[in-house]
């Protein structure tokens, strides 16, 4: 997994595989068959992993900016902190999406989850009136979702956290 979150799926060999994990080519291609269903299943270790480390934050207790702030905090941690590589499902989206449907419905899945989970938290801090009633807790879970793929984006092509950091600052004024 930490080897196509590093790399990605182009630039992973079989070779850089067989190294990195100490088994002879032959234990892998029988285990998997091949690269991308090995991928696929890295992809759906940490998609399992980060999903849970997201539901964790946002389901824990605390006004909703504050859990918000804490949500994008620990990712911009995750996505610029030491050797981070940005996120490893943002990376995939945007390397094998486009072309490539088992990825592609990978990153549906994932969105759909990690949306759910806003759309839930902000259903109850709307419930709690820490948010107006006028304000769509599924657009706003979308949106934030949207400011997660920006994080991970940004993350990887720049670098750096104070502008992420301002920019998630910003996204929470949608609450407003």
């Amino acid at each position: 997994m930490d080897l196509f979150h590093s790399r990605g799926f182009a630039q992973t060999s079989f070779a850089d595989l067989v190294d990195r994990l100490g088994v002879n080519r032959q234990s892998l291609y029988d285990t998997y068959g091949d690269k991308q269903t090995l991928f696929h299943a890295a992809l759906r270790r940490y998609m399992q992993r980060a999903g849970d480390q997201v539901e964790r934050v946002l389901q824990s207790p605390g006004p909703i900016r504050d859990v918000l702030r804490e949500v994008f905090e620990f990712l911009i941690r995750g996505a610029c902190d030491g050797d981070a590589t940005g996120c490893f499902m943002v990376n995939s989206m945007v390397e094998l999406a486009p072309h490539d449907a088992e990825t592609r419905a990978l990153a549906q899945a994932y969105a759909r989850r990690i949306e759910g989970a806003f759309t839930a938290r902000l259903g109850l801090a709307q419930r709690a009136g820490e948010i107006s009633r006028r304000k769509d807790p599924v657009l706003l879970g979308q949106f934030f979702f949207q400011t997660v793929l920006g994080i991970g984006v940004a993350a990887r092509a720049f670098g750096g956290r104070t502008r992420i950091q301002q920019a998630t600052e910003l996204a929470l004024k949608a609450l407003d």
